[in-house]
């Protein structure tokens, strides 16, 4: 009998303390934001609310000049082994705490920023509601352009003039959807990409992926049956060449 009543005790206490960790799991979120090793994060930080990401793509020393100081960088994701699983205003995953933020001159604050010698450019923003909402691109595309899917890079062929010239007009407008949205809405976004590209008056360059089963783009937008189509005929102007 004294071992089955110390069998209950057992019991009752793991349970307690299972509970105990439960709640501590559900406060802290420390179970899904704890790493015990290498984390590869992705280059991203936070400002007034809009996540920015480093932007790799475009050419060295075209890029435009720094506005006035914004703030910088407090707290660095990668320097914390249980980082905070929601950033906040002045987080970075990679940025040194420090890190000065500047205004990109010719750009809203909301679509570009400097951090030190680095461009970031918006990659999600709750208040946005078209793409140039996002990206403030509007008056400033001068090209568009296939690139290769494997490098990323390769020039594959300009849009005609009369096609650009559409593009142009009406990427800017879409409306934009969070990609969390646009990923569910799709079902994963599963479906042939091309690679694109526009090229902008400051010589700065951005990527766009097009997906061919739900046309749509990323940066995420949802195309209009006119830019759908536009894009399957340039395409195929590719390969009758």
């Amino acid at each position: 009998m004294k071992s089955k009543k110390y069998r209950w005790i057992i019991l009752a206490v793991g349970l307690l303390l299972a509970a105990a960790v439960l709640l501590y799991v559900r406060e802290t979120g420390r179970q899904d934001s704890c790493f015990y090793g290498d984390v590869d994060y992705v280059s991203v930080l936070q400002w007034d609310g809009v996540v920015y990401q480093e932007d790799n793509h475009s050419p060295p020393g075209e890029l435009n000049k720094k506005g006035k100081l914004l703030g910088e960088i407090s707290y660095r994701k990668a320097d914390h082994q249980c980082p905070r699983t929601e950033m906040r205003d002045g987080d970075s995953t990679l940025l040194e705490v420090g890190t000065e933020l500047y205004e990109v001159s010719g750009y809203k604050t909301s679509a570009r920023l400097w951090a030190g010698d680095r461009l970031f450019v918006a990659d999600s923003n709750p208040d946005a509601r078209t793409l140039n909402d996002l990206l403030d691109i509007s008056g400033k595309i001068t090209a568009v352009r296939f690139i290769s899917g494997m490098d990323g890079t390769t020039h594959l062929m300009d849009f005609t003039p009369e096609a650009a010239e559409l593009f142009i007009k009406e990427f800017p407008m879409l409306k934009y959807i969070p990609f969390e949205q646009l990923y569910k809405e799709t079902k994963g976004w599963v479906g042939d990409h091309y690679s694109l590209e526009i090229e902008l008056q400051d010589g700065t360059a951005m990527p766009i992926v097009y997906n061919t089963l739900s046309p749509s783009f990323n940066p995420p937008a949802y195309a209009t049956p006119e830019l759908a189509q536009l894009i399957e005929q340039q395409r195929k102007l590719i390969y009758a060449k």
